[in-house]
């Protein structure tokens, strides 16, 4: 009986250290908020718009740092050294989960980071230049095969979801396309419209103006369903490339060593924001999806997305410019 009597009162102590660290939290007066890319771009916008509803919930002061360059290693880098505690959160993407496979030495450990949220996901759009003779998939393989020729495709940055998107496009189906990079979606946007570049991947909020404008047509969508914004652009399964399931993604990581109680508060905090009618109506003016994922199920994301495209760049032997 005194070993239980015991063993109920170590449960009722880690129960209330639990409750203790979750309603603390956030102890820091100040938190940073490191964005792992250049100000004035998308991700910049969705990050600080998160951090502006945060600061508003928590009611303190969060410093927003961007900290682009590196494909997100250097803003990485600043958080895995921060101290633990869940006051200085990284914005992230892609390159995060497949920098393993392009840089043999990275200035930081895996048990450094800890997942926290995946926040937001967005659809890529196949767009062409209208003066392209081609309206679906099925025309742009002919396109291509046909003539034996060769087809150049703009990307918003080596080895994005943009990038990516095509180098499966082409792998797969045996198309010779020709990756032209460029330093995000402004100058690849204006060489599509004005035929320099005839194709690329985009996220739907980046090219969705230009397709209702008609300055670029819309070929197919990367996402397993019809757009609701977009409904009559075809899925990539249903124009005939069947497992054609991809998303441009944010996600929220923190230092390691925070505590699971603390990840899992700042996540469900998150999530309340990212599913309030005024977070859904701005998101949805750049066509972002809100997640809200727990750290445990965006840690097995990222391990997801590592091994698909960490595959990718393995056998089609892809490295860093």
């Amino acid at each position: 009986m005194k070993k239980i009597i015991l063993y109920f009162a170590f449960l009722f102590l880690i129960f209330n250290f639990s409750l203790t660290l979750a309603d603390n939290f956030p102890s820091c007066k100040v938190m940073r908020f490191v964005i792992a890319y250049p100000a004035g771009g998308g991700t910049d916008f969705q990050g600080r718009l998160l951090a502006q509803k945060l600061s508003e919930k928590w009611k303190k002061n969060i410093v927003v740092e961007n900290r682009g360059g590196g494909d997100t290693v250097i803003a990485t880098s600043i958080v895995a050294k921060s101290q633990p505690g869940g006051c200085t959160l990284l914005l992230t993407a892609l390159p995060f989960a497949i920098n393993d496979f392009l840089i043999e030495k990275l200035p930081y450990t895996k048990s450094e980071v800890i997942p926290v949220t995946q926040t937001l996901r967005f659809p890529q759009i196949l767009v062409v230049n209208p003066a392209l003779p081609v309206r679906s998939l099925k025309d742009l393989v002919t396109l291509v095969t046909t003539n034996s020729a060769s087809l150049n495709y703009a990307s918003t940055g080596h080895l994005g979801t943009s990038h990516l998107s095509g180098v499966l496009l082409s792998s797969q189906l045996k198309l010779n396309l020709i990756h032209i990079p460029y330093k995000g979606s402004a100058p690849a946007h204006t060489d599509i419209i004005t035929g320099r570049v005839p194709m690329m991947f985009d996220s739907m909020g980046g090219v969705s103006k230009y397709i209702i404008s008609g300055q670029v047509r819309a070929i197919a969508i990367t996402s397993p369903v019809r757009s609701l914004q977009l409904p009559n652009i075809p899925t990539m399964i249903e124009s005939g490339f069947p497992g054609f399931d991809v998303f441009a993604w944010h996600g929220i990581i923190t230092t390691g060593g925070t505590s699971i109680q603390i990840a899992n508060q700042i996540s469900s905090e998150i999530r309340s924001v990212l599913f309030t009618d005024d977070m859904k109506e701005k998101l949805s003016l750049v066509s972002a999806e809100a997640v809200g994922s727990s750290p445990y199920d965006f840690s097995k994301f990222i391990e997801k997305e590592s091994t698909r495209w960490g595959s990718v760049i393995r056998d089609l032997k892809l490295s860093k410019l």
